[in-house]
């Protein structure tokens, strides 16, 4: 008989289950986006509404992983594919042992927006004054942990915010790294900052989870609005790198809605 192979996928990209299937070996599969399964169309998928990287849901729940890996099993015994079938329950959020995990994760200072923050004035400024009120978080995130995944732009962390606010105003700005193509200088500095963000954001006391800090980073932040003309910027470039990645590069799937606020 013929061996079950499952699939876990962030995005359903992957054209090769049609190969594998006419070699007689059954596929199934856990999808977190599901247009991308909806167009690849796979011979048998289950849709979770979980959050990107926990295709089972969430860490140390599994009775609740154990139910998604049952049902995305069991799919196997069909053959009337395309299938897709979603699991209905949301993942179990973390357990709450505080009052303050009552009350919920929040931002670690109150930035007070772009706006309070005199961004049409002063852009750099205004990014400035909140990467620095994040500082004294980030620099405990860095007292409490081993190590620290800021600096893969290879330049100074500074350097980095200037580079994309100016880019915001003027694409051919002369980038910080001559080494690399602008738009991988561009996606570096963009990384960059992304991770000082979160990891102060993780130093918060509390709970916080993945989706929490990413609608918090692209919604309610100076560089939230940074970030959308910088996606417009790149999405009228001549440089068809920077078009793609104003697709899904700088905002990611599940925050499309937040680039054209």
């Amino acid at each position: 008989g013929s061996l079950p192979v499952l699939a876990v996928l962030h995005a359903c990209r992957c054209r090769a289950f049609g190969y594998i299937e006419r070699t007689g070996i059954a596929t199934t599969q856990v999808s977190l986006v599901r247009q991308h399964t909806e167009q690849i169309k796979p011979p048998r998928a289950i849709w979770c509404s979980f959050e990107l990287g926990r295709p089972f849901g969430a860490p140390n729940e599994p009775e609740f992983q154990r139910r998604v890996l049952t049902e995305v099993l069991g799919l196997l015994e069909r053959t009337d594919g395309p299938i897709l079938e979603t699991f209905g329950d949301p993942a179990p959020g973390p357990a709450m042992d505080s009052l303050e995990d009552l009350e919920g994760w929040s931002c670690p200072v109150n930035l007070g927006g772009p706006d309070l923050l005199g961004f049409e004035d002063d852009p750099h400024g205004a990014l400035g004054q909140e990467v620095d009120l994040m500082r004294t978080w980030h620099d405990l995130f860095l007292q409490t942990n081993s190590k620290s995944m800021l600096g893969v732009s290879g330049v100074d962390f500074e350097a980095c915010v200037a580079y994309v606010v100016d880019f915001m105003g003027n694409e051919f700005t002369e980038p910080p790294r001559k080494d690399i193509p602008r738009s991988q200088m561009l996606k570096l500095a963009l990384d960059d900052i992304k991770t000082y963000y979160f990891e102060a954001g993780l130093a918060r006391p509390g709970n916080a989870t993945d989706k929490e800090l990413a609608d918090w980073y692209y919604s309610d932040t100076t560089i939230g609005d940074v970030l959308r003309r910088v996606n417009a910027v790149c999405a009228a470039s001549d440089d068809q790198v920077l078009v793609t990645m104003s697709d899904r590069r700088i905002f990611p799937i599940h925050q499309q809605h937040q680039k054209v606020r």
